[in-house]
């Protein structure tokens, strides 16, 4: 751990977060138009299905490991995506659900510090803050509390990610890649069980979706499971949690964009204020990384 804590946050790492933000800010808008067009565990179980298929050739047994391998699997993926996704099919507004997917950076922060004992410095203190703070202040848009079912829903898949991000420090070491195979793996067949359970019409939904539909899940396959999640289990693996977390409070700031944008949410004062904050929380950790280097 301490090693870890020495260890300055490279450039091009500075920008794979980043990069990693924007990734998941748009893919939260597709997750929204799909589940909208499809049953959510189908949409989530096809998702993985194309991981799989992609990833086939990392799918290595690991050394040891197993059960961390499967907990983490579990959490960052069945649980995860139909807790998530039933919760952005039942949402009015795509804004809301953002702001609580972003529940998932405090709650990684806070098991890092329970079971990992990481502690955290002030200056990253106050930019983790801040940002939070910006969070908060786009949840006082009254459009939030008119949805408190889904956005449960949403918050409970946040903090199962967050755990899942946490943990995954204890699991076999291994390629990341060759980590989001085996999550595919074992959260798609748990996926189209679910499904085939509690959903209807899913051939039917299939065979009727439009091609920006399978377009959209495309994007999550590809460019969120494989890319940006193997990259951020790079980097928590390489840096601590509360360091690195932070600077992803940007996805949401491009997330409620997107649904302002392109879904209509309505533009209010919170926004702004919370856009600010949450790139002003993000400008704080940044300088304590400088300062550190």
């Amino acid at each position: 751990m301490t090693t870890l804590a020495r260890t300055p946050i490279a450039p091009v790492d500075f920008a794979a977060l980043g990069l990693i933000a924007v990734v998941w800010g748009v893919n939260n808008l597709l997750a929204k138009i799909a589940v909208d067009s499809m049953p959510p565990l189908l949409t989530a179980a096809l998702r993985f299905a194309i991981v799989l298929v992609a990833l086939a050739p990392f799918l290595r047994p690991p050394k040891g490991g197993w059960r961390e391998l499967i907990v983490v699997a579990l959490l960052t993926g069945p649980l995860h995506f139909a807790l998530q996704y039933a919760g952005l099919r039942l949402a009015h507004d795509l804004s809301p659900m953002v702001i609580a997917m972003q529940l998932w950076i405090p709650a990684s922060v806070g098991f890092a510090a329970l079971w990992l004992g990481e502690r955290i410095d002030t200056r990253r203190l106050a930019g983790i803050g801040a940002a939070f703070g910006g969070v908060a202040a786009m949840a006082m848009d009254p459009a939030v509390f008119t949805q408190l079912g889904p956005l449960t829903l949403v918050a409970l898949a946040a903090a199962s990610y967050g755990a899942g991000a946490v943990l995954v420090r204890r699991a076999p070491p291994m390629h990341p890649l060759t980590f989001q195979a085996w999550i595919a793996a074992i959260s798609c067949p748990v996926l189209l069980a679910g499904s085939a359970l509690t959903e209807s019409g899913q051939l039917d939904a299939m065979r009727t979706a439009h091609w920006t539909i399978w377009a959209a899940i495309a994007f999550a396959s590809l460019a969120s499971s494989i890319a940006a999640s193997a990259l951020m289990f790079r980097l928590v693996q390489r840096y601590e949690v509360s360091r690195t977390t932070p600077f992803l409070f940007i996805s949401p700031v491009v997330g409620v964009g997107l649904g302002v944008a392109v879904l209509g949410d309505p533009l209010t004062w919170q926004f702004g204020l919370g856009a600010g904050l949450t790139l002003l929380g993000v400008a704080l950790v940044a300088l304590a990384e400088r300062r550190g280097r």
